[in-house]
């Protein structure tokens, strides 16, 4: 009887592994408005390929391994796994900052990987002993290699939160310096780092489950990882280009940040912020800035002649709100207008939404629905219809 090599798990990891560097070169050769992020996401790629080529020479007893594989796979296997969370954590900020490039400092983000390549060349640990499967094993040894292995779940599971907290922060400063944003590409980007932060989880629960109850569930992440693979290729090629990038922390702090910075002063928002709400209100009402369907706050504060910082802190301190909601509100306002008139009776609401600044309809949709209390649609029918009971109930009122 002939015993097979590969079983499902392992067609998942070939799969995995070959999609993996086919998706890398594919990135290398594809045209980017910006390099550094298709390299990031390249590398990450190949870093995927070797942990999943490490699973395979680890765990698959029937692949005949060689004096060099047993020795080197524990250092490729470790490096990739320890390497490939902060070139995600990398990956997500090059696409999300606008000014964002690789610093001498982000090669702290090689500590964990350096680390672990010491701790297995200095306690001689080929692919036996990684799996503790040396029978006789020094309790020293084996403390030192469970301790490893949980390394390899609970740091990558750190980044990945990490790469999370990101997005959220992207997303609190995009509304606090555009009037704009791309919710599709901003979702897809929430939904794909909280995935991984999910598998992560799922390893490190997997490997609890492993050790208090022997449930042989350990095979189930490589599907998961599988499937977040070619999600994030997906999202890399449809969506990210879309992303609107956002200035870094130390460009531009947010409002509550700058209100500490500013309280430390002593009378610095008295006067001038007066002064600020009134420039702010005249690119409003008379200049009707908000009808620049791409507007940011630079652009805004350098239509008013005052800094952006300024303006930021002077909505969220005077209206309470950020950039993003203070736009869009106007904007919201202007569609009633043409809503409720019978001049405009002829108008689409698609026509509407981008005479008042929007431009998106889920956005204007949404918006609308949240300060109006009812859809586009429906405050028209209604408005037109209380216009034409007004005009029927006096005549002589609608003739002037």
């Amino acid at each position: 009887m002939t015993t097979p090599i590969f079983n499902l798990n392992d067609i998942i990891l070939i799969l995995a592994i070959g999609l993996s560097l086919v998706l890398a070169l594919y990135l290398l050769a594809l045209p980017a408005k910006k390099s550094l992020p298709k390299i990031l996401l390249a590398i990450f790629f190949i870093s995927i390929s070797f942990s999943d080529v490490g699973v395979m020479l680890i765990w698959n007893e029937y692949i005949p391994q060689t004096l060099l594989s047993n020795t080197l796979v524990p250092y490729l296997y470790c490096s990739s796994l320890l390497l490939k969370a902060p070139l995600l954590l990398l990956y997500v900020r090059s696409i999300t900052e606008e000014n964002f490039h690789l610093k001498p400092i982000h090669l702290l983000h090689l500590i964990p990987a350096l680390l672990a390549i010491g701790i297995i060349a200095s306690f001689d640990i080929d692919i036996n002993r990684l799996k503790l499967d040396t029978f006789g094993m020094d309790a020293v040894l084996y403390t030192v290699i469970d301790s490893l292995w949980y390394s390899l779940k609970i740091i990558p599971l750190a980044y990945f939160s990490a790469a999370s907290i990101t997005v959220w922060r992207y997303h609190k400063m995009l509304r606090q310096q555009h009037s704009d944003v791309n919710e599709t590409a901003l979702w897809w980007l929430y939904y794909l780092t909280l995935g991984f932060v999910f598998a992560g989880v799922w390893t490190l629960s997997l490997s609890l489950l492993a050790y208090f109850y022997r449930l042989p569930f350990g095979v189930t992440d490589n599907y998961l990882n599988f499937i977040l693979l070619i999600a994030l290729f997906y999202y890399s090629i449809s969506h990210a280009q879309n992303l609107t990038t956002t200035k870094e922390d130390e460009d531009f702090e947010l409002p509550e940040k700058f209100e500490a910075q500013k309280e430390q002063i002593p009378g610095i928002d008295a006067k001038p912020l007066d002064s600020t709400i009134d420039k702010i209100m005249d690119g409003i009402v008379n200049q009707k800035l908000y009808l620049n369907q791409s507007l940011n706050v630079e652009q805004f504060s350098a239509k008013i002649g005052v800094p952006y910082r300024d303006v930021s802190y002077a909505i969220n301190k005077t209206f309470g709100t950020n950039f993003f909601e203070f736009i869009n509100s106007y904007r919201i306002e202007e569609s009633k207008r043409y809503l409720a008139d019978e001049k405009y009776k002829d108008m689409t609401i698609m026509d509407i939404l981008l005479e008042s600044g929007f431009n998106s309809k889920s956005a204007f949709q949404r918006f609308f629905k949240r300060l109006a209390g009812t859809s586009p649609t429906e405050f028209r029918r209604e408005a037109l219809r209380t216009a034409h009971f007004a005009k029927e109930q006096n005549p002589e009122s609608a003739k002037k």
